[in-house]
């Protein structure tokens, strides 16, 4: 194992667990942001904390996941393509965000998306998953676990819904999480 990578792993592990640690158990002596305690600006010290929060677990994972690759010793291209594509992607999807507005139609392209993705990972390696078990429940549990976190998802977003924003930011990770895991599963296929 590399140890730039182990580092850069460690970081990533850092930055991904301390902010959801500060904010997760924060009583408010950090933070001071609560349901009483909104901030006006986005650029004040208790949202300032929260965005911090918000966008640096997601970047932490990213960073860890770089950090891996660097251990398995990866190809520096790979590398490169891996880090730029995720964190470009990161970034496409939470600034696109704000503009899009609620188009009901979109949660049911995703799902749809999402089930057929699914089930072709399941047809394409029906034999292989009899062998190991646990990679399908794995993969049902996920898939559930989307399910259920769309419905309580777009709950916090129903009273707005009409002023624009949209929860369609989760849908699009879950689908691109179903098409990168039928990829890797395709690619599976073809080296077996």
């Amino acid at each position: 194992m590399n140890k730039f990578g182990k580092v850069v792993f460690g970081i990533g592990v850092f930055l991904a667990v301390m902010m959801g640690v500060i904010v997760s158990i924060d009583p408010g002596y950090v933070c001071h942001l609560d349901a009483e305690n909104f901030p006006s600006t986005g650029w004040s010290y208790p949202a300032f904390c929260f965005v911090s929060w918000a966008f640096s677990v997601p970047l932490g994972f990213i960073i860890a996941a770089i950090g891996i690759l660097i251990c398995a010793n990866a190809k520096l291209k790979t590398v490169i393509q891996f880090g730029l594509g995720m964190i470009g992607t990161y970034i496409f999807i939470s600034f696109a965000n704000g503009p899009i507005p609620h188009v009901p139609v979109l949660f049911g392209i995703g799902g749809t998306l999402i089930l057929l993705l699914y089930f072709l990972i399941l047809w394409q390696n029906a034999g292989r998953f009899k062998e190991n078990a646990y990679k399908l429940a794995g993969y049902t549990f996920l898939v559930t676990g989307f399910w259920f976190a769309c419905g309580l998802a777009s709950r916090q977003y129903q009273p707005i819904l009409g002023s624009g924003e949209s929860p369609i930011d989760i849908c699009i990770y879950f689908v691109l999480s179903m098409l990168f895991f039928w990829l890797s599963e395709r690619k599976n296929n073809k080296v077996n």
